[in-house]
Protein backbone atom coordinates (compact mmCIF):
# COMPACT_ATOMS: atom_id res chain seq x y z
CA UNK A 1 0.00 0.00 0.00
CA UNK A 2 1.22 3.50 -0.82
CA UNK A 3 2.42 5.76 1.96
CA UNK A 4 1.56 9.38 1.25
CA UNK A 5 2.93 12.57 2.74
CA UNK A 6 0.57 14.59 4.88
CA UNK A 7 0.07 17.19 2.12
CA UNK A 8 -0.56 14.55 -0.56
CA UNK A 9 -3.02 12.75 1.73
CA UNK A 10 -4.77 16.09 2.28
CA UNK A 11 -5.23 16.38 -1.51
CA UNK A 12 -6.56 12.83 -1.66
CA UNK A 13 -9.04 13.52 1.15
CA UNK A 14 -10.21 16.68 -0.63
CA UNK A 15 -10.90 14.70 -3.80
CA UNK A 16 -12.65 11.91 -1.87
CA UNK A 17 -14.89 14.48 -0.18
CA UNK A 18 -15.76 16.16 -3.49
CA UNK A 19 -16.93 13.22 -5.56
CA UNK A 20 -13.49 12.08 -6.65
CA UNK A 21 -12.95 14.84 -9.21
CA UNK A 22 -11.79 18.46 -9.12
CA UNK A 23 -9.75 20.89 -11.17
CA UNK A 24 -6.22 21.72 -10.11
CA UNK A 25 -7.36 25.34 -9.65
CA UNK A 26 -10.15 24.25 -7.27
CA UNK A 27 -7.68 22.12 -5.34
CA UNK A 28 -5.14 24.95 -5.11
CA UNK A 29 -7.74 27.29 -3.66
CA UNK A 30 -9.22 24.78 -1.23
CA UNK A 31 -5.85 23.56 0.03
CA UNK A 32 -4.31 27.02 0.34
CA UNK A 33 -1.61 26.53 -2.29
CA UNK A 34 -0.19 29.75 -3.71
CA UNK A 35 1.84 28.16 -6.51
CA UNK A 36 0.82 25.61 -9.11
CA UNK A 37 3.96 23.62 -8.31
CA UNK A 38 2.59 22.92 -4.83
CA UNK A 39 -0.49 21.14 -6.13
CA UNK A 40 1.38 19.59 -9.07
CA UNK A 41 3.69 17.72 -6.71
CA UNK A 42 0.77 16.35 -4.71
CA UNK A 43 -1.08 15.27 -7.85
CA UNK A 44 2.10 13.71 -9.30
CA UNK A 45 2.37 11.56 -6.18
CA UNK A 46 -1.27 10.46 -6.44
CA UNK A 47 -0.79 9.60 -10.13
CA UNK A 48 2.49 7.75 -9.45
CA UNK A 49 0.71 5.64 -6.82
CA UNK A 50 -2.17 4.96 -9.25
CA UNK A 51 -4.64 6.70 -6.94
CA UNK A 52 -5.58 9.36 -9.51
CA UNK A 53 -5.13 10.45 -13.10
CA UNK A 54 -5.25 13.76 -14.94
CA UNK A 55 -7.79 14.67 -17.59
CA UNK A 56 -7.57 17.77 -19.79
CA UNK A 57 -10.97 19.16 -20.75
CA UNK A 58 -11.57 21.85 -23.37
CA UNK A 59 -14.02 24.44 -22.02
CA UNK A 60 -15.75 26.94 -24.25
CA UNK A 61 -14.55 30.46 -23.49
CA UNK A 62 -11.31 29.30 -21.84
CA UNK A 63 -7.93 29.93 -23.47
CA UNK A 64 -6.55 26.57 -22.48
CA UNK A 65 -7.98 23.26 -21.31
CA UNK A 66 -8.81 22.78 -17.64
CA UNK A 67 -6.92 20.01 -15.87
CA UNK A 68 -9.12 17.76 -13.81
CA UNK A 69 -7.77 15.30 -11.27
CA UNK A 70 -9.90 12.16 -11.08
CA UNK A 71 -9.47 9.50 -8.42
CA UNK A 72 -9.20 5.88 -9.50
CA UNK A 73 -11.18 3.21 -7.67
CA UNK A 74 -8.07 2.62 -5.55
CA UNK A 75 -7.95 6.34 -4.74
CA UNK A 76 -11.61 6.45 -3.75
CA UNK A 77 -11.09 3.51 -1.39
CA UNK A 78 -7.66 4.50 -0.05
CA UNK A 79 -7.31 4.94 3.69
CA UNK A 80 -3.90 5.78 5.07
CA UNK A 81 -2.80 3.63 8.00
CA UNK A 82 -2.05 5.64 11.13
CA UNK A 83 1.39 5.05 12.57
Amino acid sequence: MAKLTEKTFEALEYLQAHGGRATTVEMMSALGCEKIASITGRVNSLVKNELAYREKVEVEGEDKPLTYVQLTDAGMNFVQDAE
